[in-house]
């Protein structure tokens, strides 16, 4: 009990500037281990670390005390604390091996053997064994060797010697780059440990200041720059797999894309559209979702992205593919979205009506002048209003563009004219202007997938047009000669006696 009084009584120590630095780098370690656990709590690693840290600032709290110790008995107490945290850093540094290598499962327990040795040592630093006493240096009190101290110091040397033995052995065999210089950072950070060992020379009487603090310093700055870079190479590796899993999505996407273009020219060829509309939904919906996530997963990182940063321009241009791969995709769910046709018997006059009204403002802009001469007498016919409406505005948005690149002064009028042809017993509506014409050469082309005149046409509109008009039992026919304008007839069947029957028989 009166030992206990004098080992905390506050007359026993003093303020001691050798004392601080030891001091300081202690508080760093113990900060630092509670910044390494916060990182991943359930990593064995990081745990690891936090022991190896906990042990240095014992190591260090305690030595301060030592040197701030006025008397003897306080020194000799806090000499047996500063030593079981001096007997416990090398067992987590051979254990942070052990995890960071991998080998926990083939070596736990040898490593149960090492924690068990270490047990027994701190044990006997409560006799004389390890310690007989302590002198008094210029600095302050310090521990002394006993007689089987050399044993402690085979055991704290030969234990991370192992662990350093075993990460070299790793850092060999490995392969991969990233994993190498993570490896050799850790390495670094060993080495420093080693050096903290020169704490044990006074022991033997050596004068020498205990300047192991530095290298556990050492050790805390190599471990902290470690783990930064350790974090840009995980940046810079998960940016390269990203990028490289959007270049090859991209390719895979174009492939596909590309044999649709192929299959839908050929069964458009055919006239197999509706084995057309299934193949393209079927390869449509597999590609769009992973094409939606990459699209929003590339914006995400472009917008946190700084200018300045290495990766920065591939991913904007990653960007740029996804949104024209996105593009590319509307533009085809577009030719096959008009599959779900409701039709009805209506009046094709209503349908132009509502077409040309909906671009009378874009007409005027564009100084086009238009005439609608309809017949009033026509039959109606089985179709769908919206997707005729669709037919129309689209036939004379083409044509507008056409007018649009006429020389200043030129004369542009469009015509739309409905009649009925008894002949043929079909409605033709005819959008006729006074563009530059279609060459006889194009005048079939223009209507396949993808075969645009327009350097900003995507080649579907009036690809959709034709598939759409065939859904209806229709047809649609060009009159043009080059610089004399362009003419588009558009053929309907009217509603017949059976059709009409059709209809009454649904409406019930």
């Amino acid at each position: 009990m009166a030992d206990f009084i004098q080992i905390f009584h506050p007359h026993n120590y003093y303020f001691n500037p050798y004392a601080i630095p030891s001091l300081i780098v202690g508080t760093l370690v113990l900060t630092f281990s509670f910044l390494i656990r916060s990182l991943e709590r359930q990593s064995y690693l990081n745990r690891s670390f936090l022991y190896l840290c906990a042990s240095y600032a014992a190591w260090l709290y305690a030595y301060s005390l030592v040197l701030n110790s006025h008397d003897g008995v306080a020194a000799l107490f806090w000499s047996r604390i500063f030593y079981i945290g001096l007997i416990l850093v090398p067992v987590h540094i051979f254990h942070i091996a052990v995890h960071f290598t991998e080998s926990y499962p083939q070596e736990k327990f040898f490593v149960r053997g090492i924690y068990a040795t270490a047990f027994v040592f701190i044990l006997l630093t409560g006799s004389t064994l390890f310690l007989s006493g302590v002198r008094e240096h210029f600095w302050g009190f310090y521990p002394e060797a006993g007689g089987l101290h050399p044993v402690l110091l085979l055991f704290i040397f030969s234990v991370p010697l192992l662990g350093f033995v075993k990460l070299i052995s790793h850092y060999r065999s490995l392969s991969n780059t990233f994993d190498k210089k993570r490896t050799k950072y850790l390495l670094i950070a060993f080495i420093f440990i080693l050096f903290s060992y020169v704490d044990v020379l006074p022991g033997y009487g050596i004068g020498v200041y205990p300047f192991g603090y530095l290298a556990v310093l050492g050790f805390i700055l190599c471990m902290m720059y470690s783990i930064i870079k350790y974090r840009n190479l995980m940046v810079e590796r998960h940016a390269r797999e990203l990028e490289r899993e959007v270049e090859g999505k991209t390719r895979e996407i174009s492939q596909v894309l590309e044999e649709l273009r192929t299959t839908q020219l050929k069964l458009l060829e055919s006239g197999k559209i509706s084995v057309l509309a299934s193949l393209s939904a079927g390869i449509l919906h597999q590609i769009s979702q992973p094409i939606t996530a990459i699209h929003g997963f590339v914006r995400f990182i472009h917008k946190e992205m700084k200018e300045t940063d290495p990766f920065y321009r591939p991913i904007a241009l990653m960007e740029e593919q996804s949104i024209y791969l996105k593009e590319m995709l509307e533009d085809l769910m577009e030719l096959i979205r008009h599959r779900e046709i409701k039709k009805e018997s209506i009046d094709v006059n209503s349908c132009v009506k509502r077409a040309t009204n909906l671009l009378t403002d874009e007409l005027r802009i564009r100084r086009i002048d238009w005439d609608l001469i309809l017949d009033d007498h026509l039959p109606q016919v089985y179709a769908d209003t919206v997707h005729l409406q669709q037919i129309f505005m689209n036939i004379i948005v083409n044509a507008m563009q056409a007018m649009s690149a006429l020389p200043k002064g030129s004369r542009r009028h469009m015509t739309i004219v409905s009649r009925f042809d008894k002949d043929v017993n079909k409605i033709a509506i005819a959008f006729k202007d006074t563009g530059p014409g279609i060459p006889p050469e194009l005048q079939q082309q223009i209507f396949e997938p993808f075969f645009s005149t327009k350097t900003k046409g995507s080649g579907i509109g009036l690809a959709l047009c034709k598939d759409l008009i065939a859904e209806h039992g229709g047809e649609v026919t060009i009159e043009s000669q080059p610089n004399q304008g362009a003419t588009f007839i558009i053929w309907l069947p009217p509603v017949d006696s059976g059709t009409q029957s059709d209809l009454n028989i649904q409406k019930i």
